[in-house]
């Protein structure tokens, strides 16, 4: 087959809907792709030269074919997947990126950059990788090559698309949601972000079988099967509840900031049903959901001091 000379695609942010940090157990997690993308442009060359190039970072690395790319900068999640994929790369290329995810808020650009580098070298060189396959892969490069302390849930849900129930352990399995609307506003409470230290901490109390943590982690992913029920009966106001229920759980684990806090009030005092941060916690986004009130609840998001979005569920054609 005739490799490809230059091809674009599309890889979207995603949200946690439920479970936010069960995954570090192998539990399940419901995730939800949106429609904020980044953008990949490859170009294929005629020699062994290979450059990667973000316009966000307006970080450049430049080295040969088959050569270790450096890891010390912002495109290492590509310097690490490309090692993993470089005897089967037959000739050099110019690959670039551009955002508009937002970087370090929670809505995954990690994840969306080394799905993206898979999928688009897989449709250049004809690797034929399976959703499942780059997700494993994804993760295997942050997790394991980078260190990262993540679990599966950003790469899985963001490599399938569309709502999914995702079974986070050794042996992943992704179940689709036949879900196409659901009534979300994210708030970015624009402060600096603290998941690391969060998440060093919260891992180290499970380590040590901290009970107050352990009970809180079986809180949010009973709230995670009772979440994907309602959701399937698009039960808005019953999903709201457990929202609260697992936001109540994030409180004891001490991983709320007093302006995420102010922004879930905001959103339930304008209409939503029920309102929760995402992702480890320290800062970054909440999300709420207001059937008949998005509108109404983006506009007092800002006015508590964050910014709004209303998102789409992004699924992929193919």
């Amino acid at each position: 087959m005739e490799d490809i000379k230059s091809l674009e695609i599309e890889i979207p942010g995603r949200i946690c809907l439920m479970g936010d940090k069960v995954d570090l157990l192998g539990k399940p997690v419901i995730a939800m792709a949106i429609n904020l993308m980044m953008r990949f442009i490859y170009i294929a060359r005629s020699d062994d030269t290979i450059e990667f190039y973000s316009h966000d970072t307006k970080e450049r690395i430049k080295f040969n074919l088959g050569d270790s790319p450096p890891r010390d900068n912002d495109l290492c999640y590509w310097s690490v997947l490309y090692e993993r994929l470089k005897d089967k790369i037959t000739h050099g290329f110019v690959l670039e990126v551009k955002s508009d995810i937002p970087i370090g808020v929670g809505l995954s650009t990690s994840a969306a950059i080394s799905v993206g580098f898979l999928r688009t070298m897989s449709e250049a060189f004809s690797f034929n990788l399976s959703k499942n396959e780059i997700a494993e892969l994804a993760y295997l490069g942050e997790n394991h090559d980078l260190g990262i302390q993540c679990g599966r849930m950003d790469q899985y849900s963001i490599a399938h698309g569309g709502i999914t129930f995702i079974h986070t352990n050794e042996n992943p399995r992704v179940e689709q949601l036949d879900i196409s609307y659901l009534p979300i506003v994210v708030g970015d409470s624009i402060e600096e972000r603290k998941a690391v230290l969060v998440l060093n901490r919260v891992k180290k109390q499970i380590r040590e079988r901290d009970s107050i943590t352990l009970n809180a982690f079986k809180e949010i992913e009973d709230c995670v099967k009772q979440g994907k029920q309602a959701l399937l009966e698009s039960d808005f106001k019953k999903f709201g509840m457990y929202m609260d229920i697992q936001q109540e759980q994030e409180i004891i684990l001490e991983t709320a900031t007093e302006k995420i806090l102010k922004l879930c009030k905001a959103a339930k005092n304008a209409g939503a049903f029920g309102a929760k941060q995402m992702g480890a916690g320290g800062g970054g986004c909440m999300f709420a959901i207001a059937p008949g009130k998005q509108e109404e609840v983006a506009r007092a998001i800002e006015k508590a001091g964050g910014r709004a979005w209303i998102f789409e569920i992004f699924k992929y054609e193919n």
